[in-house]
C-alpha cells in the first residue's frame, strides 16, 4: 500500500492514516503507556512519509496529525520515569524507546517547524538530549541478557546530549527528560573531543548516525 504500486494505493493508505489518527484522538485517554508509545512511533512514520511525499490531494491533514501528537504528549505527566539499570528491563526499555523517539521528533523539528517537538523543555543550548543509550543494552533479547550487559557496565549509564555548538556534553543525573544540569566534557580538555565522540559512537547503533549528521549540521 505504501509503495503506491496498486492503483489508488496511496489514497487508500492516507485514508487509513486519517482513520487511525481520529481513533487515537478519541481513545488516547484509554491507552496504556505501551499503546501510547506504539501510537507515537506509528505517527512518526506517518509524518516522515508525509514530509517525503509532499502535500497531495489526499494527505493534506497536517493539523489532525499535529493535534493527535499533542494529545499523546499530554499523557506524559502520568507516566513514571525509571531509566535506572537497577530497575526492570521493561521499565528501562520503555524509557529508552521514548528517548529514541524524542530524538527523531526533534530532528524533524530542525528541518521543519514542528510544534509538538517544540513542547520539549530543554535548555536553549541543547539540541538533542538525552541521546540514545548503549547498543548492547538496547538490543538485548531478554531481561537476562540485559542484566548481564548492565552488570558488565558496572550498572552505570553515562548520559549525553548534543549542544548547539555541535559539542558532545555530559548530562546531569536528573531522571526527568527535562535535562536541567549539564557540563561540557570538552570545556576544560579540548583535545578529548574526538575521543569522547568515538567512545559514544562505539556503543551506538544506527541511530547514532543520525545524531552525528545533526552534529555536522550545526558545527
Amino acid at each position: 500500500m505504501i509503495s503506491g504500486e496498486m492503483k489508488g494505493g496511496r489514497k487508500l493508505f492516507w485514508r487509513n492514516v486519517r482513520m487511525e489518527c481520529e481513533r487515537l484522538c478519541a481513545e488516547h485517554l484509554k491507552l496504556t503507556k505501551w499503546e501510547l508509545l506504539a501510537a507515537m512511533q506509528a505517527l512518526s512514520i506517518y509524518i516522515i512519509i508525509r514530509l517525503d511525499e509532499g502535500e497531495t490531494d489526499y494527505n493534506g491533514f497536517d493539523s489532525l496529525l499535529f493535534a493527535t501528537l499533542i494529545a499523546q504528549r499530554l499523557m506524559d505527566s502520568g507516566i513514571a520515569c525509571n531509566y535506572s539499570l537497577h530497575g526492570t528491563w521493561q521499565d528501562w526499555l520503555f524509557e529508552e524507546s521514548r528517548r529514541r523517539l524524542s530524538v527523531v521528533y526533534r530532528v524533524v523539528n530542525m528541518l521543519f517547524y514542528f510544534e509538538p517537538a517544540a513542547m520539549c523543555n530543554l535548555p536553549a543550548d541543547l539540541i538533542l538530549a538525552p541521546l540514545p543509550g548503549n547498543k548492547q543494552l538496547w538490543e538485548a533479547s531478554n531481561e537476562l541478557v540485559w542484566k548481564l550487559e548492565s552488570e558488565s557496565q558496572g550498572g552505570v549509564q553515562t548520559k549525553f546530549g548534543l549542544a548547539g555548538s555541535g559539542e558532545l556534553v555530559r548530562l546531569g543525573e536528573e531522571c526527568s527528560e527535562e535535562v536541567l544540569v549539564h557540563t561540557s566534557i570538552t570545556a576544560k580538555d579540548p583535545e578529548r573531543t574526538t575521543a569522547n565522540w568515538e567512545e559514544w559512537c562505539e556503543g551506538m547503533d544506527g541511530l547514532g548516525g543520525l545524531v552525528m549528521l545533526v552534529a555536522s549540521m550545526v558545527i
